[in-house]
């Protein structure tokens, strides 16, 4: 990890899986579950995360609890259903610690690999306000948000969520070669295809 910059993370978990027909959080990727292969795969480049959980989210809590221990901050957003993933965001962004930037990982992605967080955090200056891994010319996550923007993302209540706020910005893009940036399971489909890599979370 860069001495210099201190990194963060808030990954929202609050939602339904209403497309999933089943719990995606808890259902099992490799040897865990996907909400511990999408954590475990941030935590060692970060030294700050709240996982903001909704549905089920004392289950959820609980299997993070066990797995990881007191490497995270678990908070509740009680507007689960009816707010959409900027109310999550904007809970975990008030949890976290101060940090430089923080990157933004949807719960239902766990097969980014080590080598991009790696890439975006030696991307990481003062310059750009959002870092994004770009693959075949498409933008992925997790993006690396540098924390001058917290205050607005904090403040907003308006149309569009984090797309608008993020719109316009000074960017950045690193291009990487791991399809993992577009990998979310929000269906059936997706989430055989992920298994179907069999990786296994990194210990």
């Amino acid at each position: 990890m860069d001495k210099q910059y201190r990194f963060g993370a808030v990954i929202p978990a609050a939602g339904l899986s209403s497309r999933m027909g089943a719990f995606k959080p808890l259902l099992p990727c490799g040897d865990s579950t996907v909400i511990e292969r999408s954590v475990g795969s941030l935590t060692p480049h970060i030294l700050t995360a709240a996982v903001v959980v909704g549905y089920r989210g004392d289950e959820v809590a609980a299997a993070l609890k066990k797995r990881f221990g007191g490497q995270l901050t678990i908070v509740t957003n009680p507007d689960y259903a009816a707010t959409d993933m900027l109310r999550s965001v904007q809970l975990g962004l008030r949890a976290i610690e101060e940090c430089s930037a923080f990157f933004l990982l949807p719960a239902d992605m766990p097969l980014v690999p080590d080598a991009v967080y790696r890439a975006l955090i030696d991307a990481f200056d003062d310059c750009a306000d959002v870092i994004y891994p770009v693959i075949d010319g498409r933008r992925g996550h997790p993006p690396l948000i540098h924390t001058r923007l917290i205050p607005e993302i904090l403040a907003y209540e308006g149309d569009g969520g984090l797309r608008t706020i993020l719109g316009g910005r000074r960017v950045k893009e690193v291009a990487v070669t791991d399809q993992g940036i577009l990998t979310d399971l929000d269906t059936p489909r997706d989430y055989q295809n992920t298994i179907n890599r069999q990786l296994p979370i990194k210990r």
